[in-house]
């Protein structure tokens, strides 16, 4: 392709299987034409499954593409996102997905044709995007949030409950009975905070809902290269189940157990290992680290700035000089200066 071709020339990745696939062509021949009205040249791939979406991003970033366009659900931008991390290219969104957090919290229009009008915009900002290593395994981007415990164990059944599939809610619930009910958990912050703790899940967010709108990390900001860590000490099962109904759909209801604190780098040691999950891929079970690449994607969006999402009531806040903590039924600081 050559340097005059680039300029009007978007990929648009298409997920046939998002949302409601019976509407998939009626709305890709919608958002063709507005992008054409718009004066762009559109090129259509396909990815079902959605995995595909991320080598054709990356082949669409080789091939000179200044606008790659993901259309489908947060899974689906996702995986665009990881096929052109480390390029300059500028991602598109059109969220025709189940649930749309990705598209909610960046100001993506839900009209098609007013968020086809954006991407031919030039409004651009640069956001942060996680990336996560599990020992002796591979590291993957991640946009949302990576689960350490007893959420990335249930994921892959209880997400296929949640998408009709209720075959699966048998196993969803053996898998959460059969659990370890606590891990001891060594959290270092930044190479210099330890946190020990007990307790069935950490999570570490780069925006503040994920899923079924669930506002885990009221703080989070996708453009202040730190992440929120939240930690769920002195929880019973129940106890986090009712939780976490509480704060689906966007609702909130503060629980002063829940410990918060933000870092650019999260080491997450546990005994006995935990699972892990990001974006909805299952890493398997073991130590990981967690790091910020900050503003590393490039974004088209209605915002000039994306906020820091919603203040907490009634949580514990914790972040950082570097520190030792022991979490438990009684917190306890104290100064520390070493280094991990």
């Amino acid at each position: 392709m050559s340097k005059k071709d680039r300029s009007n020339q978007v990929k648009l990745i298409v997920n046939p299987g998002a949302g409601n696939p019976t509407q998939t062509a009626r709305k890709l021949k919608l958002v063709i034409g507005f992008l054409e009205k718009n004066g762009l040249d559109v090129k259509v791939a396909y990815a079902k499954p959605k995995r595909k979406a991320a080598p054709i991003a990356e082949r669409a970033v080789k091939n000179g593409y200044e606008v790659v366009v993901a259309m489908g659900g947060d899974g689906t931008i996702e995986a665009v996102m990881r096929g052109i991390m480390g390029s300059k290219v500028r991602l598109g969104v059109i969220a025709s997905g189940s649930q749309n957090n990705i598209a909610g919290s960046l100001g993506i229009p839900d009209d098609l044709e007013e968020a086809c009008a954006l991407i031919a915009s030039a409004n651009t900002l640069k956001l942060d995007v996680g990336e996560v290593r599990i020992k002796n395994g591979k590291s993957v981007y991640f946009f949302e949030m990576t689960t350490v415990g007893i959420g990335a164990a249930i994921y892959p059944s209880s997400n296929k409950v949640v998408h009709g599939k209720l075959s699966k809610l048998g196993e969803a619930v053996r898998t959460f009975i059969q659990q370890e009910t606590k891990s001891n958990v060594l959290l270092t912050l930044d190479g210099e905070s330890k946190i020990k703790v007990e307790t069935m899940m950490v999570m570490v967010s780069n925006t503040p809902i994920f899923g079924k709108k669930f506002l885990v990390a009221p703080k989070s900001s996708l453009q202040d290269g730190l992440f929120e860590i939240s930690v769920y000490p002195d929880f019973s099962k129940v106890e986090l189940l009712h939780y976490y109904a509480s704060v689906m759909d966007g609702g909130y209801s503060g629980d002063k157990k829940v410990q918060y604190y933000q870092a650019r780098k999260v080491k997450v040691e546990a005994s006995p290992k935990l699972d892990v999950m990001a974006d909805g891929i299952y890493l398997g079970k073991g130590n990981v680290v967690i790091k910020m690449h900050p503003a590393a994607l490039r974004l088209i969006t209605t915002k000039d700035r994306l906020g820091m999402g919603i203040p907490r009531k009634n949580s514990a806040v914790i972040s950082s000089p570097p520190v030792s903590i022991t979490v438990g039924k009684n917190l306890q600081m104290e100064n520390s200066n070493s280094s991990d």
